[in-house]
């Protein structure tokens, strides 16, 4: 919803009817020759229609420019009455302050995530963040779209907009959000989403879709972290269900779509956290919050897969865990420095 147009109408009317006053005043001025105040008197009671008396007696050809100034005022105020009901019976007046009431929430958040599209894709990734209580705005073209969502999460914070377009990323906190996730269904939306919001937000992560592989290069030199390929993802989990179904079991499990709380999760450690320069077995993380470290990502990007006790931990390490929501938070507090029970 574009709520300049209603805005603009509102200004419109406003200017014809300040310019009435003027035309009026003058033209009360050259006719009659009255003072100034006395001609802004005469028209302001006339467009009013409150009928006070004269400041004094008018001539044949005031009265016939009188006359012609209460045509034109009543006009003015009949289109200015037909738009505001249009506005209210229309819903318009709603939207408008719905879209100022999510600016304002919008402008409140830091660090959040960006979604750019509702489909299939889109609808999974805001999901997976209202889940884990990741603040979110989603940016979305279909208003059908959004209403859908609404439904199912009453608090949505969303844009109706073209994510294509700077002003609407703007809208959505781009320059202060952290990550931004592309799903839309074309791979030429999603590489101009790239680059657009790269270009308004050199930090922000971007994680997008491509649904043709030889886009894949494309898009990450446009900006992009990650680059997933549904169809190629759908392709390999079916085969993997096929030929090794417990292993694919146990990963939906700790990707949040089993029935036990267990999860994959990532612990940054941070500068001055007690864990640096330590060994694991020193650290006896399983023993004190009960997660199992299954890998260490160093700080310039290398990993460690199934390190052993005598890695050392260093600050700017992503400590890869496999534990409960629980046990995850208690690292994160120990990790930080914090006293555990």
């Amino acid at each position: 919803m574009d709520y300049r147009e209603p805005l603009k109408k509102f200004i419109t009317i406003l200017s014809v009817l300040f310019l009435l006053v003027l035309f009026s005043t003058v033209g009360i001025h050259l006719i009659e020759g009255w003072p100034w105040l006395d001609c802004l008197w005469h028209t302001v009671i006339t467009i009013s229609t409150v009928g006070y008396h004269l400041a004094h007696p008018l001539s044949p050809a005031g009265k016939i420019f009188t006359m012609l100034v209460i045509v034109v005022a009543f006009a003015v105020f009949a289109y200015g009455a037909s738009t505001v009901a249009a506005m209210i019976f229309e819903g318009e007046l709603q939207k408008i302050l719905t879209v100022k009431r999510m600016e304002k929430m919008v402008a409140k958040l830091k660090n959040h995530t960006i979604v750019c599209g509702l489909g299939r894709t889109g609808q999974a990734a805001i999901k997976e963040l209202y889940k884990e209580k990741v603040p979110f705005v989603v940016v979305e073209k279909d208003e059908s779209k959004i209403e859908e969502a609404k439904e199912q999460y009453p608090n949505l914070i969303y844009i109706h907009g073209d994510a294509t377009q700077d002003e609407t990323l703007l809208k959505a906190g781009v320059k202060s959000a952290s990550n931004l996730i592309v799903a839309t269904a074309d791979d030429a939306d999603n590489l101009f989403i790239t680059l657009s919001a790269k270009n308004l937000n050199p930090r922000i992560r971007i994680v997008t879709r491509a649904n043709r592989e030889e886009n894949v290069i494309k898009l990450k030199r446009a900006g992009a972290a990650e680059v997933i390929l549904p169809n190629v993802i759908g392709g390999l989990r079916m085969a993997s269900l096929a030929i090794r179904p417990s292993v694919v079991s146990f990963l939906d499990i700790v990707t949040h779509h089993g029935e036990i709380d267990l999860r994959l999760e990532e612990v940054k450690v941070p500068k001055g956290s007690p864990f640096h320069g330590k060994l694991l077995k020193d650290l006896d993380i399983p023993k004190k919050t009960g997660v199992i470290v299954i890998g260490i990502r160093r700080e310039d990007g290398s990993f460690i897969l199934n390190p052993t006790s005598t890695t050392m931990v260093l600050e700017g390490d992503s400590l890869i865990i496999i534990g409960t929501k629980e046990q995850a938070e208690k690292l994160k507090r120990l990790v930080s420095g914090e006293e555990i029970d």
